[in-house]
């Protein structure tokens, strides 16, 4: 990897160009606008080979690397680990301590922060909610199993625990006793979340359904004893090939009403959600009360070892 500057002839406009992967060069100014993934790292690769030393990135920096999934956009600043650092910013450029026991990997050619540390810094800094989707996912191997997991519960547990600060440390053990590598899309991951904070009773995952025909469906979510079955509704399911084996969407709500009819006749009722339901703890409270799930928002947060 290489980096250069060529100013253009015009007298009023210097051009920077940086080379940030084979074939490829971008300016500052594009950089400095990055929307997309792609273009976020390529200001990392850039961030990286004008430095004098090797940066080890970390926080929301090392969640682009690892590509992990972010509820809200990351912050526009760069977050790096340093020696003896008490965490300063700077330039846009916030460095966290380090500490001996952090370990790091290299990924995309950059050095970071481990996805156990990396789900643990944020889960200690984000909300339980945005915790619980970056961890569902660092444990998951992926809806059909396409993936090996990105870390272990033990692992991500135990760099929870280096947290110096007293609050992260609880909210990312929190996080890291409750996530599940189950959860099959982000909108799962933020329904188990604002389920548990409204104070429901915790849902079996991924519950298989028979009838006398065989294999009915698999459920994201089941209560048995309440006689109820629920499937957070994002787009993921419906337009993965696995799902739809290249049908029309006609094709598709049909089989999924039929689905849901032999749910029924099982004696279960499905109840169905979306994100501006599934990611909002008191529009989801709202919605299961009124389906007759019995909440207690008090003793579900004692379990998750959360603050009220």
């Amino acid at each position: 990897m290489t980096a250069h500057s060529r100013t253009t002839e015009a007298p009023a406009t210097r051009v920077h160009l940086r080379v940030v992967e084979p074939g490829r060069r971008t300016t500052l100014r594009q950089i400095a606008r990055a929307r997309t993934r792609r273009e976020q790292l390529e200001r990392l690769l850039l961030f990286a080979c004008l430095r004098a030393r090797p940066a080890v990135f970390a926080y929301w920096s090392a969640a682009l690397i690892h590509d992990l999934p972010l509820l809200n956009a990351p912050p526009p600043t760069v977050h790096i680990l340093a020696a003896g650092s008490v965490g300063t910013a700077d330039r846009g450029v916030v460095t966290h301590p380090r500490t001996p026991r952090q370990r790091h990997q290299c990924h995309h050619g950059l050095q970071v922060t481990s996805p156990a540390q990396t789900v643990a810094h944020l889960a200690g800094r984000t909300s339980f909610v945005e915790g619980v989707v970056i961890a569902d996912h660092a444990l998951a191997a992926g809806a059909f199993d396409e993936r090996a997991p990105l870390a272990t519960r033990t692992e991500i547990i135990e760099a929870a625990e280096l947290l110096a600060d007293p609050g992260e440390r609880s909210r990312a053990l929190a996080v890291a006793r409750f996530a599940d590598g189950r959860a099959e899309s982000p909108l799962e991951s933020v329904s188990r979340a604002t389920m548990a904070l409204a104070g429901a009773p915790p849902p079996e995952l991924q519950v298989p359904l028979h009838d006398l025909d065989g294999l009915v469906a698999r459920v994201d979510f089941c209560w048995p004893a309440l006689g109820l079955a629920g499937e957070a509704d994002g787009a993921e399911k419906l337009l993965h090939p696995a799902f739809n084996r290249s049908r029309d969407g006609w094709d598709v709500l049909a089989a999924r009403t039929r689905r849901e009819q032999r749910i029924e006749a099982i004696g279960l009722r499905v109840l169905r959600w979306r994100w501006e339901t599934g990611r909002r703890v008191d529009r989801m409270s709202t919605f299961l009360a009124s389906e007759g799930v019995p909440l207690d928002p008090r003793a579900r947060l004692a379990e998750l070892g959360l603050r009220p």
